[in-house]
């Protein structure tokens, strides 16, 4: 059941594999690609022979580049006997000299049926008992490589033909022949891409193919060795490197094109380089240490890599009060305080998991703002999680915060939220004592505006109700106009929590605030914030008019208006707007004009903060 557990193998450490063992396999071959003797090759360059380099080359062209007319026979048999016959016909030249050996046939012995009876031997004498656990770890050892090796290149193989095999009984058919191999006194074997790759190459795909070419190779074996012999060896070398190339998997010979392409142009995929470098990991691993090492540090850096790249940026934009503000509508000096000093005020927004592996980037940011604005809104809407070192490097930053005389305030953590918990758990030491929290950052942005407006207006806290004039329905007016627009409208006064309207009404008048501030809130149907009046759209300050669509429309209201404060407000109904049309032209064309200028601020606004959105970092 182990063998399903090479589907988890990232594909490029199985591309590190493949390319490793092709390398294995022609560095191999390389002393007799070259010509030179020896049991495990010479490797004195002084004695390389370059016809043999020919025969071998005429073997991998033959194996890999051959027309169709050849490929009647099986590639691999039609190289390897075209490099023989070459070989041959330049032994019969005066060039004989240059060649390299023959194939020296091994003596081949049947195997016994008997090959384990000496064991019996020695079980009196106490030799197998010292034995046992050496030979017992040589076996896990050797199951466990096997294993490996044959899951690997099962899966090479899926790919190869289209289909997709059982890994756990390919696995137990591999043990059971190893069994019954070890009993007749053979060594252990495992799945290989090499064989199956020149099975495949020959035509064979069906599972008769296996027994075939078993049955072929016992009896080339048994009986043909002695024709083995007028193989050359630079042949055999050919072939081989020719099945090791076919190794490399189309993916790896297609990223080395195109990465040598991009290098030249300094315009290298970092996907792609991260793949390759995984894969060129392996592969170097795979040659100089083991296979075992390379699929497991191969596997992990993999991981390492897919973690990092799809870990999502702990900070999803960082604005400033001057580029976005929060939607409370404000008079035209305010406005410009805010566009003028706006930068003293920073919205944070977080994203993704704050954990770990994303905390820090967040603190950095924090506390470089620390250092340049007053008030920092960290907007928690979007963060999924917390986690204890997410929790504790927030601590840490209310803290810099804190001791640089700024003001923290938090929005979108909800008091009973798994959030909020994580973060209370870890506040031993109180560092959130003086932070602020807000059910949502435009609430937070908007306090922190109200602060700093105060602070450089010098405003007192409790602000006077404003007159007609100071208003920007009141704009531009003279006093006589402004003395016939207040015979027109009517003063109202409501508490906190009182509506002015609310949504469905019909919009048979506007309005404008002299005192407390207005919230235009969708009703709790459709979309509740956690007091579950709904959520809030906009908010008007003082000096601002509002329900001006539903006159101008003559449709019902959209939305609720909701006195967030004590408030005081003028009305100017339909009855009255349309006296005004009638008798004071002029004037009502100024009133017009104003109300223009409202909305095209708004709409400014709107873009501004959708650019600022845009352009963040």
């Amino acid at each position: 059941g182990l063998g399903n557990l090479v589907r988890y193998v990232p594909y490029p450490v199985h591309a590190g594999y493949m390319t490793g063992v092709a390398v294995l396999m022609i560095a191999a071959m390389l002393p007799h690609l070259l010509g030179l003797s020896g049991a495990r090759g010479d490797m004195d360059w002084r004695n390389m022979q370059p016809l043999a380099v020919v025969v071998a080359l005429t073997a991998i062209w033959t194996a890999m580049k051959a027309p169709a007319w050849m490929r009647r026979v099986p590639v691999y048999l039609t190289a390897l006997l075209a490099a023989t016959a070459l070989h041959h016909v330049l032994a019969l030249t005066p060039l004989a000299g240059y060649l390299g050996p023959l194939f020296n046939a091994p003596e081949f012995v049947w195997p016994r049926l008997d090959a384990v009876a000496p064991v019996a031997s020695h079980i009196d004498d106490g030799l197998l008992g010292d034995k046992i656990w050496l030979l017992v770890e040589f076996a896990v050892l050797v199951a466990l490589m096997s294993s490996l090796q044959t899951a690997l290149a099962s899966s090479s193989v899926d790919e190869l033909t289209h289909k997709r095999r059982k890994s756990g009984r390919e696995l137990f058919a591999q043990g059971m022949a190893n069994v019954a191999v070890g009993v007749i006194g053979g060594l252990p074997s495992s799945g290989a891409s090499s064989r199956t790759v020149v099975n495949l190459d020959a035509g064979g795909s069906t599972q008769m193919s296996r027994l075939i070419f078993g049955v072929t190779l016992l009896a080339a074996l048994s009986f043909g060795l002695r024709y083995m012999s007028y193989l050359p060896m630079a042949a055999i070398a050919g072939v081989f490197s020719a099945a090791a190339l076919t190794l490399v998997d189309a993916w790896t010979r297609r990223a080395t094109g195109v990465l040598w392409r991009q290098t030249l142009r300094w315009r290298v995929p970092r996907s792609l380089a991260q793949s390759y470098a995984v894969m060129s990991l392996v592969a170097g691993i795979t040659i100089f240490v083991s296979l075992a090492v390379a699929i497991a540090i191969g596997t992990f850096v993999a991981m390492v890599m897919f973690i990092r790249s799809n870990i999502k940026p702990p900070i999803r934009q960082l604005v400033h009060a001057d580029r976005r503000s929060s939607r409370k509508v404000r008079p035209a000096a305010e406005a410009e305080l805010l566009r003028t000093h706006g930068g003293r005020v920073a919205l944070l927004e977080l994203d993704g998991a704050l954990f770990f592996g994303t905390a820090e980037a967040a603190d950095e940011e924090i506390e470089r703002l620390a250092h340049s604005c007053d008030q920092i809104v960290l907007d928690f809407e979007r963060v999924s999680e917390v986690d204890a070192s997410g929790a504790r490097v927030l601590l840490r930053a209310a803290d810099t915060v804190r001791r640089a005389g700024k003001h923290l305030l938090l929005a979108g953590l909800r008091p009973r939220d798994a959030r909020m918990r994580m973060i209370r758990d870890m506040d031993v030491h109180g560092r959130l004592a003086d932070a602020q929290f807000f059910p949502d950052a435009d609430r937070a942005l908007e306090h922190a505006e109200d602060q700093l407006i105060a602070k450089l207006a010098h405003e007192p806290a409790d602000r006077p109700t404003l007159q007609l004039h100071e208003t920007l329905l009141g704009v531009g007016l003279q006093a006589d106009e402004l003395a016939e627009l207040a015979s027109l409208m009517t003063e109202l006064h409501f508490s906190k929590g009182q509506p002015v309207f609310r949504r469905g009404e019909a919009g048979d008048a506007m309005y404008v605030s002299l005192r407390g501030q207005i919230g235009i809130w969708l009703p709790a149907g459709d979309e509740k914030d956690e007091g579950g009046r709904g959520r809030r759209m906009v908010s008007f300050a003082p000096g601002v008019a509002f329900g001006e669509i539903g006159l101008l429309e003559g449709r019902a209201r959209s939305a609720d208006a909701i006195a967030e404060e004590d408030a005081v407000v003028l009305q100017l109904s339909r009855a009255n707007y349309e006296r005004l049309a009638a008798d004071h032209p002029a004037l009502l064309g100024k009133l017009l004009l104003n109300l223009s200028r409202l909305l095209s601020s708004r709409v400014r606004a709107l873009t501004e903060e959708l650019e600022a959105a845009n352009t963040a970092r």
